[in-house]
């Protein structure tokens, strides 16, 4: 998974995360991703860095300053232009890690703090100056990610959260500990992590369903390399693929997470039991599970388990569906989508097949709901469906091609 880097905007009200060459909004009372997004760095913020920022902080202010290896700058969010920089970090921040930062945040006390690696640096905001000593992150941010903290934020609620990889924690400033429970999944965050750019206006994209399918169901599902319990307690990995029992995951090319040597039959069926048989593991996110695992999918296995299972349902839905061939690309990603999260579809859904069967896309857009009992986490899958199968009616009604992929543009 791509860095993440964000930060909470002097306001308050909204939160900006960035990831590559694009970014999102993140409405904090709402507690989600604004419609729109992901856009463009380099469209939507003038003379900031275009792709890969590594940091972000707010500053007294009102402005916020953005780090890139050796460089930083502070930016106006308000009139959306920068305001000084780039410039070398030695000059602006004297004393700080000059050849660059992994994350910083502003505390609520007014002094600033530094990530790299496993160290980090305060800025003493008495003083004026950064503390000259760096100081190990495990010493003195019990529970935090000591391997490394990619971004930092000081939530409007007065809780400090930290992100690294595919986890966040809350950070307890008044014990000085991460709160108990964490670290839970990044999907919590609703957009995160940062999917594909938005298609801009009517043009949508050339790639083929099955090439698109990885990148639209990671928002929904992670990324995770490793064996973990699913909300129901069910054995999953890759982008949400069950491996319902230890033969299953057998078959799948493990490799030793320190080494990378590949794992023998016998030690991928004990890994899938350690998963399986360890108490709490359903409830307590994914990170539960990496804090225990020993093997790992290499990245290309995790694209292969992908499209074998799209591969077995869209040969399913074709033989289902008579004008399947002839569906929009947006409608059959989204049924795509419903099939990846089971719900016995498309056999047990007759209303929704007889919309799509008849071409209404808007009636079909209805009957999309996958079920949230027991499982909030699939409301904004639910949300991107509705989407899909809307965008696909005006495909139909505006006469665009429907063989390209318009979502996440609503048309």
């Amino acid at each position: 998974m791509e860095k993440l880097c964000g930060f909470v905007a002097p306001s308050g009200e909204k939160a900006y995360f960035f990831t590559g060459d694009r970014y999102i909004r993140y409405d904090v009372e709402k507690d989600g991703i604004d419609d729109g997004y992901p856009l463009s760095i380099a469209a939507q913020w003038p003379g900031l860095f275009e792709s890969d920022i590594d940091a972000a902080m707010p500053w007294s202010d009102g402005s916020v300053f953005f780090f890139k290896a050796g460089q930083c700058l502070s930016y106006d969010i308000e009139n959306n232009a920068v305001l000084d920089g780039p410039r070398s970090i030695a000059e602006r921040w004297p004393g700080l890690f000059e050849s660059g930062i992994d994350a910083a945040v502003l505390w609520g006390s007014g002094n600033a703090y530094f990530f790299r690696g496993e160290l980090y640096q305060r800025f003493d905001a008495e003083t004026g100056a950064i503390d000259p000593e760096a100081r190990s992150i495990a010493e003195d941010w019990p529970g935090a990610f000591t391997s490394g903290i990619e971004t930092a934020l000081w939530w409007p609620s007065g809780n400090p959260y930290f992100f690294s990889g595919d986890q966040y924690a809350r950070h307890d400033p008044d014990s000085g500990a991460v709160v108990e429970g964490y670290p839970r999944s990044i999907s919590d965050w609703k957009g995160l992590p940062i999917g594909p750019l938005a298609a801009p206006g009517p043009a949508g994209s050339s790639l083929s369903v099955r090439e698109f399918f990885p990148r639209f169901s990671e928002p929904f599902e992670a990324r995770l390399s490793f064996l973990y319990q699913d909300i129901k307690g069910l054995v999953t990995t890759g982008i949400g693929n069950l491996v319902d029992s230890p033969e299953e995951a057998a078959a799948l090319p493990f490799v030793h997470k320190d080494t990378r040597e590949p794992a023998t039959r016998e030690e991928i069926v004990a890994e899938w039991h350690l998963i399986k048989d360890t108490p709490g593991l359903a409830h307590a996110g994914a990170g539960a599970a990496k804090r225990i695992h020993t093997l790992e999918l290499p990245e290309s296995a995790i694209d292969e388990l992908v499209h074998q299972r799209f591969d077995l349902n869209e040969t399913r839905l074709a033989a289902f569906f008579p004008g399947w061939a002839d569906w929009p690309a947006d409608a059959r990603l989204g049924a795509h989508s419903i099939a990846w999260a089971g719900a016995f579809f498309p056999t047990r859904w007759p209303d929704f097949t007889a919309a799509a069967n008849s071409g209404d896309w808007l009636k079909a857009a209805d009957q999309s709901h996958l079920s949230e009992d027991g499982n909030l986490g699939v409301a904004p899958r639910n949300k991107a469906n509705r989407t899909l199968f809307q965008n696909a009616a005006a495909v139909a009604a505006r006469g665009l091609d429907p063989a390209l992929i318009y979502y996440p543009a609503v048309l």
